[in-house]
């Protein structure tokens, strides 16, 4: 994998579902090897991941994965609450049928997968999916970013999350939502199912 992007996507998500650690080291020569590449590319997407706030670089040192920030918890709810259901009604008027067709798709897997990470990855994809709908790039951007630090704090509930009970019905009615173009439905549906996240980080965070 030479693809600067493709690392640096690979690396971002291993931080996010916390594959790697808060705290813990990233090594261009191990990562470079891994990935069968030369260190530039590792050290390129470590710089994108430093902007993403996901890493710190140390020159000398090394790159160290940031530590999960408690303290933006309540601003970056608040914001992604908001921002999805904007993201929700400009998907119902902009999204493509085969675009319908790969989140179908996306829940239909959601449906059979045990494994509690690999659902959390097929949340974020569906969310993803539903983003790049809205065809507002910055907007997508903004949203990605958000998502990276909310779902990097769920991640740190090791049991059977109660926030995955019922998602890939939760995601059914959404996409039927957004087949009939029903704006006003497809964002308040996005916007519980994201209040219903936070919801959820809220009780594992304080009980």
């Amino acid at each position: 994998m030479s693809d600067i992007h493709l690392i640096y996507k690979e690396i971002r998500k291993r931080i996010v579902l916390l594959q790697y650690e808060p705290g813990q080291v990233l090594r261009e020569k191990e990562l470079a090897e891994e990935f069968k590449t030369s260190r530039t590319p590792i050290r390129e997407a470590f710089i994108r991941l430093e902007q993403d706030g996901l890493v710190k670089i140390f020159p000398n040192l090394g790159t160290i994965v940031s530590e999960v920030s408690f303290k933006q918890l309540k601003d970056v709810f608040e914001l992604r609450s908001y921002l999805v259901r904007l993201s929700g009604r400009l998907a119902a008027a902009r999204i493509a049928s085969e675009e319908l067709d790969r989140g179908r798709e996306l829940v239909e897997k959601m449906k059979v997968e045990q494994d509690v990470r690999e659902r959390m990855r097929l949340d974020m994809e569906i969310h993803d999916l539903i983003n790049q709908a809205a065809r507002n790039q910055e907007l997508v951007k903004t949203l990605a970013g958000l998502r990276d630090k909310a779902v990097r704090i769920w991640a740190f509930d090791r049991s059977e999350a109660p926030s995955l009970e019922n998602i890939a019905e939760e995601f059914e009615e959404i996409l039927d939502a957004l087949e009939r173009r029903d704006e006003d439905e497809s964002g308040r549906l996005l916007e519980q199912h994201a209040r219903r996240f936070v919801d959820h980080i809220r009780n594992l965070i304080f009980g």
